[in-house]
């Protein structure tokens, strides 16, 4: 699940991402400060939006006017210590109405009774790219080795693309041909690890090409932000 809370107070922003990610550990769940942060951090992929309503410029209800009109199955849950607000609040028509302090079972009640549910994805891979991880089956994995993780990440970012052995030397080692044999066990290691999980057919291998088989990955964001986060410019 990707979240945003916006809240002009700082300690409410950090407790509401602790809590967040305490109900749920592999989503992603960002913070804003107030309308201008919280635009610019919007995407298609923001399922849930806590939105604080009294702060200064722009209020919460307007600023899910605005979202709405581009984001129409996006879930809005008020977080407010203004009760009064909660009539003029529905008339955008939140997913939830919540009042001061909350707490994680709150925010999970909210969560199962949203206007939009936010459906499993059917693919046994989820990949969140920034920070970049692998999700197995909705649950944290890791590779047994770094080498494997980032030759995965690379893959991913190639989205399908079968790449030439030469060009994933290329991006490990500099190219360095003696490198083949080391290479060939990456790629058995990271086609292992998953079928250990359930996760067959992942790696696809034709004519000293490897890719990844798309039909059973699901990005979390930007894919090329996984292209800035291991520097592979």
């Amino acid at each position: 699940m990707k979240t945003i809370s916006v809240d002009d107070q700082r300690e409410v922003l950090v407790l509401m991402q602790k809590m967040l990610s305490s109900i749920d550990p592999q989503g992603t769940h960002l913070t804003a400060s107030g309308a201008e942060e919280a635009f610019q951090m919007m995407s298609d992929d923001v399922q849930v939006l806590f939105l604080d309503i009294e702060m200064p410029g722009i209020n919460g209800i307007e600023i899910a006017g605005i979202l709405q009109k581009k984001y129409s199955k996006l879930n809005i849950i008020f977080i407010t210590g203004h009760p009064e607000y909660s009539l003029p609040a529905h008339s955008v028509f939140p997913s939830g109405f919540l009042t001061k302090p909350v707490d994680e079972k709150d925010i999970c009640h909210a969560l199962e009774h949203l206007r939009y549910p936010i459906e499993k994805s059917e693919k046994p891979m989820r990949v969140r790219c920034t920070p970049f991880a692998v999700f197995v089956n909705d649950k944290p994995f890791h590779f047994k080795s770094h080498m494997t993780n980032e030759l995965f990440a690379y893959l991913a970012y190639k989205n399908g693309a079968l790449c030439p052995n030469g060009e994933l030397l290329g991006l490990l080692w500099d190219g360095n041909l003696d490198k083949s044999g080391r290479l060939r066990q990456l790629i058995m290691d990271m086609r292992l690890s998953l079928e250990e999980e359930g996760v067959t057919n992942a790696v696809i291998k034709k004519y000293g090409r490897t890719g990844l088989n798309m039909e059973l990955v699901q990005f979390e964001g930007d894919v090329s932000d996984i292209l800035r986060e291991f520097d592979w410019y």
